[in-house]
């Protein structure tokens, strides 16, 4: 081939069926569908996308042109970077004030803490000074009060409480104080940011990506038709609205979220025939809080960082990223630095403030992003068919809704369908918990947390905390199965203790020589003959009060009712529910206690 035929080469372009058909090459003539997972939001992801994913293309592709998903300037965050506003917590205002002047000389450019946890004079005392930082600042007390104290003509980002949310906490919803205290910052606090919607409590009781976006909607709009009944304008509400979102744990859904609720709220703003110029969408965010353990706590830090990730390239105005230990009463010094530090890096290191909108274009992305925002609108529509947010908190059909997601979560997590990794998976039983832990609030970890306390306790009352594995045969026939026990057990704080069965007939005599109430048999399904089937029948004629014998692995179900008459309390595979099974242990060995 000559040069100038190499220059005029040009390569095939591969169809959409090519592209399937490589990859089914690689799955040994497996179907390509095999690899599709649902969400709960019941998107199915693919583990292919292309052009045909998007039937019609994005009206105005650029950043800053509506539909506003790339976000709202065609610089993104080279015009105005993201606000790094790590909420801190102290045991004093005065400690409170050292620190955050502190956080401020080394990276933190917002003022954020719990100002409820202080008197308003203590709050006036932390924020003296630093007028030209903006506030990031949530309250469940008087918001009156809290403007009235520091308050000032130049106080800029936001200062908010979200009567819907506190309505989720069974405390009072719409007050004359929050009317009040917003009219009062509308005259006195230009510049500040007034009206909230906090959609953490929603997320931590298991809402999916879907609810979120719609009750945040819902939310505003509530917010909005209450303020238009009091005289303000739309112009004017708008320009007070803030959006508080956590970023759960899915990389990809949670980018998706973050631009789906900006195609949203221009959506609800071309309803109140807004200019496109005003409809800028602010958005402050933490890292979710439901995602962290108490175990393994280091693994906390990737997942802080994956989620503040996902929040960067979502086009958030506000980050607070949570401490490795935040399951704890109160985050250490480093933990707190190594938060912070994690989204200087993200800035500094990976250069995010650099790259503008890097997810917009992905043919992934765009489509879950479509699918999230048009069955949020749906969802928005029922709440709004329901009476609004406060109607449908009040019913208890939020509740209901969000229930119903959460269900899944637990099943998932409980058949370990949905990986905890270092409590559901991996499981290290030489490790202790945090210090000063807690095991309040909704983390999805806390079933299996509650779980090991238990055993914790009763390890401490003398109680023999071991499964024994009657281990069957030849090491490369019982290892797959006893390893698969050891890891399915510890999750619970449980230690497995090794015994060899050479010889069926010797169950029995094993059983007898190492003492213990549990027992999981493991073996290579050849090993389960009837040999083994008499011998489990001749040691549970003698069984103890509290004596339970498991077998490993996923017999038929006509070889189940066998194994179940003959003894066999349950069987331990990759579907098992292993909370269930590993609670229903503990609860026998409490029995003992008692």
């Amino acid at each position: 081939m000559n040069l100038n035929k190499m220059k005029n080469e040009t390569f095939t372009k591969p169809t959409l069926r090519d592209w399937q058909e490589k990859a089914e090459e690689s799955l040994k003539g497996g179907s390509i569908d095999r690899l599709s997972t649902v969400t709960y939001e019941g998107i199915k992801l693919k583990p292919l996308y292309s052009r045909e994913d998007l039937p019609s293309p994005i009206q105005n592709p650029l950043p800053g042109s509506s539909d506003f998903r790339r976000g709202y300037t065609s610089s993104g965050y080279l015009e105005e970077p993201w606000n790094v506003s790590q909420r801190l917590s102290s045991t004093s205002a005065k400690e409170m004030k050292r620190q955050l002047l502190e956080e401020l000389n080394k990276g933190q450019s917002a003022i954020s803490f719990n100002p409820d946890l202080y008197k308003l004079s203590e709050v006036a005392e932390i924020v003296e000074g630093l007028e030209e930082y903006p506030f990031c600042l949530m309250t469940e007390n008087s918001l009156l009060d809290l403007y009235k104290t520091i308050g000032q003509q130049n106080s800029k980002g936001f200062i908010g409480k979200d009567p819907l949310a506190s309505l989720m906490n069974n405390s009072k919803g719409y007050d004359n104080d929050w009317l009040e205290a917003i009219v009062h910052a509308k005259n006195s606090s230009p510049k500040l940011k007034t009206i909230l919607i906090h959609t953490t409590i929603y997320h931590e009781l298991g809402a999916n990506a879907i609810q979120e976006l719609a009750i945040a909607i819902a939310s505003a709009v509530s917010h909005i038709e209450r303020l238009l009944s009091e005289d303000f304008s739309i112009e004017e509400i708008v320009d007070k609205v803030v959006f508080h979102f956590s970023i759960g744990a899915q990389f990809f859904t949670e980018i998706s979220k973050l631009r789906a609720a900006k195609i949203l709220w221009s959506k609800v703003l071309e309803a109140y025939g807004l200019n496109e110029k005003l409809m800028n969408m602010t958005i402050s965010a933490q890292t979710s809080p439901f995602t962290k353990t108490l175990y393994d706590p280091y693994v906390n830090l990737l997942r802080a960082g994956n989620e503040a990730f996902a929040a960067i390239l979502g086009g958030i105005n506000y980050l607070h990223v949570s401490p490795f230990d935040e399951p704890s009463e109160a985050s250490s010094f480093t933990a707190n630095r190594i938060a912070r530090n994690t989204q200087l890096i993200l800035r500094e290191e990976a250069h995010l403030n650099k790259v503008i909108d890097p997810a917009g274009g992905s043919y992934y992305i765009e489509s879950i992003t479509n699918q999230i925002a048009e069955r949020a609108w749906d969802l928005f529509l029922a709440i709004e068919d329901q009476g609004g947010m406060e109607v449908a908190i009040e019913t208890g059909w939020i509740q209901e809704q969000i229930t119903q997601v959460q269900k899944k979560r637990l099943a998932d997590i409980y058949t370990r369908k949905q990986s905890i990794v270092g409590t559901n998976k991996y499981a290290n039983l030489d490790e202790s918990p945090l210090q000063n832990a807690v095991t309040l609030g909704n983390r999805l970890s806390i079933p299996y947390e509650k779980l090991r306390y238990q055993v914790e306790m009763m390890k401490a009352s003398s109680v023999d905390i071991q499964v024994g594995l009657l281990c069957l045969g030849d090491l490369k026939k019982h290892k797959p199965r006893m390893d698969f026990v050891t890891g399915f057990l510890a999750p619970g704080g449980i230690r497995s203790h090794f015994i060899p069965i050479m010889h069926t007939e010797n169950l029995k005599e094993q059983i007898e020589n190492n003492p213990l109430s549990h027992y999981v048999i493991c073996g290579a399904n050849d090993q389960y003959d009837d040999d083994l089937l008499t011998a489990v029948k001749l040691v549970m004629t003698e069984k103890q009060s509290i004596f339970k014998l498991y077998l490993a692995g996923h017999p038929t179900v006509e070889e189940q009712k066998c194994w179940k008459e003959a003894g066999i309390t349950e069987f331990l595979h990759m579907k098992s529910d292993c909370y269930h099974i590993l609670s229903t242990i503990v609860e026998d060995w409490e029995g003992e206690v008692k």
